[in-house]
């Protein structure tokens, strides 16, 4: 598994099997990330003014182009169960054996 920024870049999209792209509004994407650090003990400053540096545009130049290369796109919004769940939808029948019903 691959994430993160550039991870639907062309080559690497050459070689995965599968790619999905988890698409949260930009609210949560900062929220998630400033929790993150705050778990970890980091300084959320820093990526909160990282986040007012570049993030935006960062996002808008490099990570959101990369969707349309993605097999399955993902409500960020939703519920981490439901995002499981329609994840293993798709890919279980992917995975089954050949000749498996």
């Amino acid at each position: 598994m691959i994430e993160r920024t550039f991870a639907l870049d062309e080559q690497v999209r050459r070689i995965a099997r599968w790619a999905v792209y988890l698409d949260p509004p930009a609210d949560l994407r900062l929220a998630r990330k400033t929790l993150r650090k705050i778990d970890t003990g980091a300084d959320p400053r820093v990526g909160l003014l990282g986040y007012l540096a570049r993030g935006r545009d960062g996002h808008r130049e490099h990570d959101a182009p990369t969707k349309h290369r993605a097999d399955l796109v993902l409500d960020g919004t939703r519920p981490v169960e439901e995002l499981t769940d329609q994840l293993g939808n798709v890919l279980a029948p992917a995975s089954a054996p050949t000749g498996a019903s």
